[in-house]
Parts: structure tokens; C-alpha cells; sequence
């Protein structure tokens, strides 16, 4: 083979290999922007109370008994996790929700009392089939620990007896088998026949014995929050 013709194919092999290092230096480049837009993609906002509520006023002149009663977490309540991952220096944050809650509270003479909230952890999702596998199995152990369950440790005075409010309401947290005292702030929209609840717990994961979450390239905080947003019926 002539020496022109060598150089013609040392220069097509040079090519070629300059063209395979610009597309894995893409790759690297848009690979975790890749992940975050399609396999992650645009996650829930926070759970909170409707806007239109935010203009409602409590309304502590309302009778004291306008919520008395025993109140039940209703069809239309939705509970999960926020937390946030970082593939190769990229920041995206991952949402799993349910809406298998169970649980309700009493409410006597203005005061909060016996609220407890169950979660069914087996059934939060996420939009990801393999990363809700590694949750269920290695990280929640949910055969083994199905719920989570918050439960008030102390009575509360309401600061309204309807309308919209924030209160503080102290209890334990039992996540993964081990229980720890937390305390909740809710916002509150109140009225005679429906009280929603809207509110999130910060959870470290060491606390409740959760394994490191991260796994195949992904880091995770070393905690989340648990949010929630409730209807309760009487």
C-alpha cells in the first residue's frame, strides 16, 4: 500500500476516533441532564393547602364546639417523601407519594386530641419502577415494616375554632421500627363538616435506621421530609 494512501486512512482512523471522544464527551456532559429531564423529570410541587385558601381568616368568634366531634382521614388524603439525589454533581429532587392513609383525631372543647396518622409505605411510588424496587425492598424493608405512623403525644388548643390556622402538635414518629418524638406544624383550613391538613416532618435517615439510599452512581441526602396533605371527615 503507497505511503498516500497509509496517511489517508491514518487520517480517516483519526477522524473517526475524534468524532467517538467528542460524542462520550456529550455523553458525560448531558447524561445526567438526560436523567434529570426524562427519567426523573418535573416531580410534584410540595403538598399544601389549596391557594384559594389563603385569603380564609380563622374565625375564633365561631361557636367552641364547631369542630367538636371525631374526625376521620378521608379518601382524598395523600402522603409521601421528598428527598434529594445527586447524579454526577447534578441536583434533582425525587417525589414518591400514596394516597393509602388511614387515621383520624377527636376534637373536644377546642382541643386536639388522640391524632394519629397511618401511612401504607408498600404502596408510595415514584415515577421510577426500579428506584420504588430499591425502596420497597433494601432501603424500607416494607414487608417487614409496612407503615408509618405519626400519633399525638400531648392535647393541643386550637387557636381557632374554624377557618384557616397553623398549629403545633407534639407526637412520635414510628418509621422502620424505631420510634422518635417530633413535632409537626400544620396549616389548617377548617369548617363544620371537613378539616384539611396540610404539613411535613424532616427526617434524618440515621434516626430511623434507614440504610444509605443511594446505589449505582446516585448520592442521596442523608435525609428527606415526609409530607402530607389530609381530609378529614367527621
Amino acid at each position: 500500500m503507497s505511503s498516500k494512501k497509509l496517511g489517508t486512512r491514518k487520517n480517516k482512523l483519526l477522524a473517526i476516533g475524534g468524532v467517538l471522544v467528542a460524542l462520550l464527551v456529550v455523553g458525560v456532559a448531558v447524561g445526567p441532564w438526560a436523567y434529570a429531564k426524562l427519567v426523573v423529570g418535573d416531580q410534584p410541587d410540595e403538598l399544601a393547602l389549596p391557594a384559594s385558601d389563603a385569603t380564609a381568616k380563622a374565625d375564633p368568634s365561631a361557636p367552641q364546639d364547631a369542630l367538636d366531634g371525631t374526625w376521620s382521614v378521608g379518601g382524598d388524603s395523600t402522603a409521601g417523601y421528598r428527598v434529594a439525589e445527586v447524579l454526577f454533581g447534578r441536583d434533582v429532587t425525587v417525589v414518591g407519594r400514596t394516597s393509602q392513609v388511614d387515621g383520624g383525631a377527636e376534637v373536644a372543647a377546642g382541643v386536639l386530641d388522640k391524632t394519629e396518622v397511618t401511612v401504607d409505605l408498600a404502596s408510595v411510588a415514584t415515577d421510577e419502577a426500579r428506584r420504588d424496587a430499591q425502596y420497597r425492598d433494601r432501603i424500607m424493608d416494607t414487608d417487614t415494616y409496612p407503615t408509618a405512623t405519626f400519633t399525638q403525644t400531648a392535647p393541643v388548643d386550637l387557636p381557632a375554632t374554624s377557618g384557616r390556622f397553623t398549629v403545633t402538635v407534639p407526637g412520635q414518629l414510628s418509621v422502620r421500627g424505631v420510634t422518635r418524638d417530633v413535632s409537626v406544624d400544620l396549616d389548617v383550613q377548617a369548617a363544620a363538616d371537613r378539616i384539611d391538613v396540610a404539613g411535613s416532618i424532616e427526617v434524618t435517615f440515621a434516626d430511623y435506621d434507614i440504610p444509605e439510599p443511594g446505589f449505582a452512581g446516585i448520592s442521596v441526602d442523608d435525609h428527606g421530609t415526609i409530607e402530607f396533605l389530609l381530609q378529614l371527615d367527621r
